[in-house]
């Protein structure tokens, strides 16, 4: 299987740790199958067929079939990576924005005391 994950890896044009980070795993459990040291575990295999819903999953298992299923033409050229790209940037983006509403807001003096050396200490009210 390990064969079947890294070609599908190459044709998607991402790297094993682009491929961690889109699985939410660590990046040296993709190494580690990728190397043969570990064969990949249901819950892998079970990521990789949520995240890219168009992979085949019985290619991936066994071998039979063609690597993807149900591929819509204007679809193939977008790459996982650059979905995830725009995703974080949108996020960011919206994070800014809500800072910025914060930073708008009017603010309001309500109360001045001015505390002297002394222990004494003036209180102003609007």
């Amino acid at each position: 299987m390990k064969e079947r994950i890294q070609e599908f890896i190459n044709s998607k044009g991402i790297s094993a740790g682009e491929l961690a980070t889109l699985l939410e795993v660590q990046r040296s459990n993709i190494s580690h199958i990728l190397n043969g040291r570990n064969k990949p575990g249901a819950s892998l295999i079970e990521k990789m067929l949520v995240v890219f819903p168009e992979l085949n999953a019985r290619w991936l298992l066994t071998g039979e079939g063609e690597m993807l299923e149900n591929v819509k033409p204007d679809t193939t050229s977008i790459n996982q990576s650059q979905i995830l790209v725009e995703e974080s940037e949108t996020k960011e983006k919206q994070i800014d924005s809500e800072k910025k509403e914060k930073r708008q807001e009017t603010k309001e003096i309500e109360k001045v005391i001015l505390l002297y050396n002394d222990g004494t200490f003036i209180t102003y009210n609007k």
